[in-house]
């Protein structure tokens, strides 16, 4: 999701000619889990932009006095995760086999840098944190083979892969690397021009737990010792003898009722 979409600040920012000290940076960390992932954003600001940030939190959610207050970082914040949950829903950015419909926006949570707070002409270090939820409707290992992300052009991404997705092609990502670690795969690179990463994977069907495997011989062995038992009553046998204290097979015989075809 291209970040320009959700606070005209960044574009603003972006594009502002300032001394190559200022610096700006957008990192994408995604975490995916069969049924669902999280996609978390750090975004640092620091010299004359982080100035020009602090002084537009000011003027739009404050009273511009050149002073940013908790309140007016609050009201930011809010505002913020508003826009940010509203851009995507307008414009989703995960898909599954080119296809969004099994992908749920669950929420976003913002994490507004601390720095933010005072003298908005002093300069500092400002590091705000975004977190999206996403569920997936069917998970990755019944359904689809291809990912789909868009993000915002020319900004770092590590993708969290679960353990025993395996990865068939990366498109998108600028020197990329890939490890496999403990819990899974890890991709990490650089987003191109267009800002789209597509994964394709497949995840094989494991062998059985040892937990399944004793179950199913258990089941089989109950089965094979049920099978060698006296056939079950029929239903209209059970239920006499709930009724009756006596012999049901004489009632039968007395009420000609053959229970087997009744069962």
């Amino acid at each position: 999701m291209k970040i320009g979409s959700f606070l005209a600040l960044i574009v603003l920012l972006s594009v502002l000619v300032v001394p190559a000290s200022a610096a700006y940076g957008w990192d994408n960390r995604i975490t995916l889990e069969e049924d669902g992932m999280t996609w978390d954003y750090t975004e640092t600001y620091s010299g004359n932009r982080s100035v020009i940030f602090k002084k537009y939190v000011d003027m739009e959610f404050g009273n511009d006095d050149g002073f940013v207050s908790a309140w007016e970082l609050l009201k930011a914040d809010v505002s913020m995760s508003k826009a940010f949950r509203k851009s995507i829903e307008d414009n989703m950015d995960v898909r599954i086999d080119n296809s969004s419909e099994n992908v749920v926006l669950l929420g976003v949570e913002t994490d507004m840098s601390s720095e933010l707070l005072g003298i908005a002409d002093e300069e500092s270090d400002i590091v705000s944190k975004y977190e999206v939820s996403y569920d997936f409707k069917i998970p990755l290992d019944e359904s689809g083979s291809v990912l789909w992300f868009q993000g915002e052009p020319k900004t770092d991404i590590t993708i969290n892969l679960p353990e025993g997705m395996e990865i068939a092609s990366i498109d998108g990502i600028e020197s990329e690397s890939v490890e496999e670690a403990s819990g899974g795969t890890i991709i990490e690179g650089k987003l191109g021009l267009t800002g789209e990463a597509v994964i394709e994977y497949s995840i094989p069907e494991g062998e059985p737990a040892v937990e399944e495997v004793n179950a199913t011989a258990n089941a089989t062995a109950n089965t094979t010792k049920e099978s060698s038992d006296p056939a079950k009553k029929t239903r209209i046998e059970d239920f006499l003898d709930k009724l009756f204290s006596g012999d049901t097979d004489e009632i039968l015989k007395k009420m000609k009722l053959d229970g087997t075809s009744l069962s």
